[in-house]
Formats: structure tokens, sequence, C-alpha cells
């Protein structure tokens, strides 16, 4: 079997965003460098109600901070209730941001 045929696998990194001690979600995180060598982290949380939380910061630590206060933005601030302002251009609705 050539090595086109075969199963390949991908390691992914867990991360959790949590919003209280019963309330904590998971997705995963990935690492990048830009061209100059700078390191970033970014990851992708799904939320309760198909919504996502997603964030990228230069350190681990302080995206798990970000995420946090994102997820209880989320849950308790109702962050994702509203979709905002928007306009129709063509038919179609821009939201401004």
């Amino acid at each position: 079997m050539s090595k086109k045929g075969k199963d390949r696998f991908e390691l992914a990194e867990m991360f959790m965003a949590k919003a209280s001690k019963d309330r904590c979600f998971f997705g995963i995180i990935k690492r990048w460098k830009d061209n100059k060598g700078t390191t970033y982290v970014a990851s992708k949380i799904v939320m309760p109600n198909n919504g996502y939380i997603v964030a990228q910061e230069h350190d681990q630590r302080t995206l798990g901070t970000i995420l946090d206060e994102m997820c209880v933005m989320v849950l308790d601030g109702g962050l994702h209730h509203n979709s905002g302002v928007a306009t129709e251009i063509f038919g179609s609705k821009f939201y401004l941001n």
C-alpha cells in the first residue's frame, strides 16, 4: 500500500473555558508562528445553542483568561442574543459591528 493510502493521525490539544465550577466547555487549541517568529495560540470553543467563542493571543494563560470571560458573557450576559444593528445592501443584510 502506498503512503497516500494510509490513514493519518492528527494530534489535537484540548482547551477549556470555565464560567463556573459546573459550567465548563471544551474546544481545540492551535499554535503557530508568523513570518516574524511571533508565537500565537488560538482556540475555538463550542457554546450552547450552536454558538462559538474564538480568541487568539500570544500567551496561553492570557488566552485562558479571555475565553473564561467570554464564556461568562455568553452565558450570563446574553452576548449572542442580539445580532446587532444591520443595514440592507442589495437585498443582503450586513451587520455593523
